[in-house]
């Protein structure tokens, strides 16, 4: 009997190292399990719950902008196409004519451009004029100085009307004497002289 036990001794020690490691496996799978279930609970039925709300959400949008985008098409005038249509071919028109307003600036720059060479040659003729200007001031003073000459003038004239008037007088009074002259001369005309 004590070999058996010895043998069977033997055998259990084996037995009871494998068994023990296997329940010490069995026990650790069972505490990964119950480890991976709370985590599993824990985060990921969490996550797929707000993934749901957060597709759910964008399904209300995109169902939204739809319905928004149909009654936006339905509430579009049907001539539309026309109205289009009418106002491309008013741009088209309005590009016409930005282009000869365009050319109408550079026209206008090209006359500025002539202008200012104008205004150039005035403003040199300008400075002329200051030299002429001089000139006047020049004039006028001597005028100013000619202005006592003017008044002798006057007066000169004056004496000479007055002169031309004392002429008149003496003419005046000689017409009388020839013709108070005249009839005592007369007398003596008519009488014989001896030559």
């Amino acid at each position: 009997m004590t070999e058996i036990n010895k043998d069977s001794k033997k055998i259990e020690d084996d037995e009871v190292m494998i068994t023990s490691s296997i329940s010490d496996l069995e026990k650790m799978l069972e505490g990964v399990e119950q480890n991976t279930n709370s985590k599993f609970e824990r985060f990921f039925l969490p996550a797929l719950a707000v993934f749901s709300a957060i597709i759910l959400g964008f399904f209300v949008i995109i169902y939204s902008i739809t319905t928004d985008m149909t009654r936006l098409s339905n509430a579009m005038d049907p001539n539309m196409g026309r109205n289009m249509n009418s106002m491309v071919k008013s741009i088209e028109q309005l590009a016409v004519s930005v282009s000869k307003m365009t050319n109408s600036v550079a026209y206008m720059q090209k006359d500025f451009d002539q202008v200012n060479k104008n205004m150039t040659l005035i403003a040199s003729k300008l400075d002329n004029l200051d030299s002429i200007s001089t000139d006047l001031t020049h004039v006028s003073a001597k005028m100013d100085t000619l202005e006592p000459m003017l008044i002798n003038m006057e007066e000169m004239n004056k004496n000479m009307t007055n002169m031309q008037d004392s002429m008149t007088w003496m003419q005046r009074d000689l017409s009388i004497m020839r013709a108070s002259f005249s009839k005592p001369m007369s007398v003596i005309n008519k009488m014989p002289f001896p030559f």
